[in-house]
């Protein structure tokens, strides 16, 4: 696959992430708890990778599983945060803070891969935090975040770990190995969150309106979208990948706006904008503008 058809790939995992913001709201306010919710779209996940790349699973190796289990892991958590964080925030707070795990990335990949910051990203830290800021309302009611904004920015953690992580699977490696990998730990963390968190407490959920939501985030966020992402990750390096994985909070927004979820505001601009400013900055090769202008 050429880079630039993995960039068009991950920015179809965008648009597809984007609607799940949207399935996500829709599942919860339908009663389906956080749990629950995880472990039904992470249960059908697994059962269709599974199925369709069996012969690959069965066969891979020790590295494979290792790389699989830390992405999968981050990636798990990152998923059951953003799903309790959107209990308590708008769609787009979480679309947006979610993003933030680009800033993130360098210094995650500082750790774990010994790459150190650039300048930029300590410019580009500085604005993400006053995006964030914006977004929360906190100018205008005084610093404290809600706490479904705090789960957000927990949640980005997570997601920027499992694209460090995946970015160190080898060339040769099946994507289906790191997508089964990345589906059974979500269904594993969201079957322990039901059971230790919620007490598999069934509430009253009306399945009619419920179970189309959970469809498309089991085939689409997850098999579909989470497997486009593996398969194409491998050829684009992290700073890239989360670059154009931003785009999930600009869709998220958008479809939150046009189902009805919430209004457009000012602070949805302005703090919205100042976080892509920021993800952009992250990214922006200012050594090689300098040397081109001169």
């Amino acid at each position: 696959m050429k880079k630039q058809t993995a960039i068009f790939v991950m920015l179809l995992v965008t648009i597809i992430w984007g609607g799940g913001f949207v399935a996500i709201k829709i599942a919860l306010d339908m009663g389906v708890t956080v749990g629950l919710m995880n472990m039904i779209r992470a249960a059908m996940f697994t059962a269709i990778i599974l199925v369709l790349f069996h012969k690959h699973i069965f066969s891979m190796t020790k590295d494979e599983f290792k790389i699989g289990l830390l992405a999968g892991t981050a990636n798990m958590m990152g998923f059951v945060l953003q799903s309790i964080g959107a209990q308590y925030t708008t769609l787009s707070n979480s679309a947006f803070l979610t993003t933030t795990n680009v800033v993130m990335i360098p210094f995650m990949a500082w750790i774990i891969m010994k790459r150190k910051p650039q300048p930029k990203n300590f410019v580009a830290v500085a604005i993400c935090m006053v995006g964030t800021a914006v977004l929360a309302g906190v100018f205008q009611n005084g610093l404290s975040f809600n706490v479904g904004d705090l789960y957000s920015l927990a949640c980005a953690f997570g997601f920027g770990l499992s694209i460090v992580f995946l970015a160190m699977q080898k060339s040769e490696s099946h994507f289906a190995v790191g997508a089964f990998m990345v589906a059974v730990t979500h269904f594993l963390g969201g079957a322990f969150y039901f059971v230790f968190f919620e007490g598999m407490h069934m509430p009253q959920i009306d399945w009619k309106f419920a179970i189309l939501p959970l469809i498309y985030l089991g085939v689409g966020s997850s098999f579909l979208a989470q497997s486009l992402q593996v398969a194409a990750q491998k050829y684009v390096n992290p700073s890239t990948a989360s670059l154009v994985l931003m785009f999930e909070s600009v869709f998220g927004s958008l479809f939150s706006i046009l189902f009805g979820f919430e209004k457009f505001t000012l602070n949805l601009l302005i703090g919205g904008s100042l976080i892509v400013a920021s993800l952009v900055v992250s990214e922006i090769d200012f050594k090689a503008m300098k040397k081109q202008k001169s």
